[in-house]
């Protein structure tokens, strides 16, 4: 089954899409990607065949590279003419509420929304993520780390089928392993205590390396005020106030809110951190999850441990 599919002008990108076509089918399986050039066959009807596999798909990628919006000697564009097969590709795919993400490459930037014909300007709102040449398996890692969580199934089967065959290998020993061993009483691990508000209460640091390989010191403080969880939580040079904080048992939630720029002539985007920490007796440890601006990120994981008191 079609798992993603892939959006591209030929004059534009071609080159690009036959790359990163090749590179997902290798992580995703043969058959998991869709573009025209492949998967419509001579005599099919384009539109009908477009919007069958937009149907079926479970991601759609939009490759936008330095031509994407380029007008022809007449100053016409393409991405104007209803007719446009990119265009009807990107309104079906905001129709049918499929994940959308823009992949910039050849040193393209995000149009704006004014860019864009008005049914295709929701494109502009979406989280964008980049492939160079330079940084191209570093960038393909990222993408591809997102695809797994947006593809069910996916990328995974070839490692999972090696798993199982290795597994049923050891299966024999395991068992005469288990009649050869002597029946010794199971424990259970007690659980967890109950954690409230309080305990979490005052200054924590975390040395956090990003994903594209900075290392910051991130602060965060929390205080009880009247039952509730406040606080701030420093992202980069920034400290940003807490936000929807819960603290449930072990887990504690909340978010953060900044703004991300791409290049001096973009708008300015809001970048939710979403952060997921469970409190154990050598610090909290924290996932950390970043959406809504230009770039597309993994989730960080690191471990913050509470100053001593001063």
């Amino acid at each position: 089954m079609v798992g993603i599919f892939l959006s591209y002008r030929r004059e534009d990108s071609a080159g690009f899409a036959g790359r990163l076509a090749d590179a997902l089918e290798a992580e995703f399986g043969s058959g998991s990607v869709f573009r025209d050039v492949d998967d419509i066959h001579p005599g099919e009807d384009f539109v009908a065949a477009i919007q069958r596999h937009l149907e079926r798909v479970d991601t759609v990628l939009v490759m936008i590279g330095p031509r994407w919006l380029a007008a022809d000697a007449l100053g016409l564009r393409r991405l104007d003419e209803p007719g446009d097969f990119v265009r009807r590709e990107i309104e079906a795919a905001l129709t049918t509420g499929k994940p959308l993400i823009p992949v910039l490459v050849g040193g393209a930037v995000m149009p704006a929304e004014a860019d864009l014909p008005a049914t295709i300007a929701g494109l502009a709102r979406r989280q964008a993520a980049g492939l160079s040449d330079d940084r191209w398996s570093a960038d393909l890692a990222r993408l591809v780390a997102v695809l797994a969580t947006l593809v069910p199934g996916r990328g995974r089967i070839a490692r999972r089928r090696r798993l199982l065959l290795a597994g049923a290998a050891l299966v024999p020993a395991a068992l005469l392993a288990t009649w050869l061993l002597p029946k010794w009483p199971r424990s259970t691990p007690p659980a967890s205590p109950g954690l409230q508000a309080t305990d979490i209460a005052g200054r924590w640091t975390a040395r956090v390396k990003y994903d594209w390989g900075d290392e910051h010191d991130e602060v965060f403080e929390f205080k009880d005020l009247g039952g509730r969880l406040h606080g701030t939580a420093s992202y980069l040079t920034g400290r940003l106030a807490i936000e929807g904080a819960t603290l449930e048992g072990e887990w504690l939630r909340f978010s953060t809110r900044s703004q991300q720029m791409l290049g001096g002539d973009q708008p300015w985007k809001e970048v939710t951190h979403r952060y997921t920490g469970r409190v154990t007796s050598d610090g909290i440890h924290f996932t950390l999850q970043s959406g809504g601006g230009y770039t597309i990120h993994p989730p960080v994981e690191f471990v913050a441990r509470r100053d001593a008191p001063r």
